[in-house]
């Protein structure tokens, strides 16, 4: 106990905490530069840290780069679990027009768009962070494709493709509508809803 009572933090505590500020850090430097201004000295200022913090906690950059991408797309596949666990009694309209509302409300945060659109442009640059990245994006869209099937399950759904191929295209369209998205074209949750109806309404021809 310290002197003023409060419990004394632990070595794997302090280590954790000097872990997610290096990537809070790193996320705001991506978000708000670009994924070049995001150096491992620029990362340690914005921290706080020396750089022997940072190789404390992680061997490069990519390493970096790539727990940042692991914790945003666990977070993001915990929350659409939970958002379809959540609204089990609506009918598949609403449920639908949520979870696109969802999806089209992280596309709007600068910060996030920004970061996948930077994790996707550093990959071809840097061969073996793009084979980690891919492993990445390929188990993400497999716990994804889980929250699809058990949206299609609960309404006896049947899909023009398979929950995996569904979870792909969404992501691509949502990407690519973050890119090209005007002012004159259709949002991104309508988008979201129409590809959803398409997979059912072409199996059921």
């Amino acid at each position: 106990m310290t002197l003023l009572g409060q419990k004394r933090r632990t070595r794997r505590e302090m280590q954790e905490d000097t872990r997610a500020r290096l990537l809070e850090a790193a996320f705001h430097i991506i978000a708000e530069d670009g994924m070049a201004a995001a150096t491992i000295r620029g990362v340690c200022d914005r921290a706080g840290f020396s750089q022997g913090a940072f190789y404390s906690n992680f061997a490069d950059k990519g390493e970096l780069l790539l727990a940042l991408a692991t914790q945003y797309m666990s977070e993001a596949v915990a929350v659409f679990d939970r958002l379809v666990d959540e609204i089990r009694d609506g009918s598949l309209d609403e449920n639908l027009a949520t979870v696109a509302n969802r999806l089209a409300e992280l596309g709007r945060r600068p910060g996030l768009a920004r970061l996948a659109i930077e994790l996707h442009l550093h990959a071809p640059r840097d061969p073996r962070f793009a084979a980690h990245f891919d492993e990445l994006k390929s188990g993400y869209h497999r716990n994804f494709a889980h929250v699809i099937e058990k949206l299609a399950k609960r309404y006896d759904l049947h899909l023009a493709m398979s929950p995996l191929q569904l979870s792909i295209a969404l992501h691509a369209m949502w990407a690519g509508t973050i890119v090209q998205a005007t002012s004159e074209g259709l949002p991104m949750e309508d988008l979201i809803v129409l590809v959803f109806r398409a997979a059912i309404a072409t199996a059921q021809r």
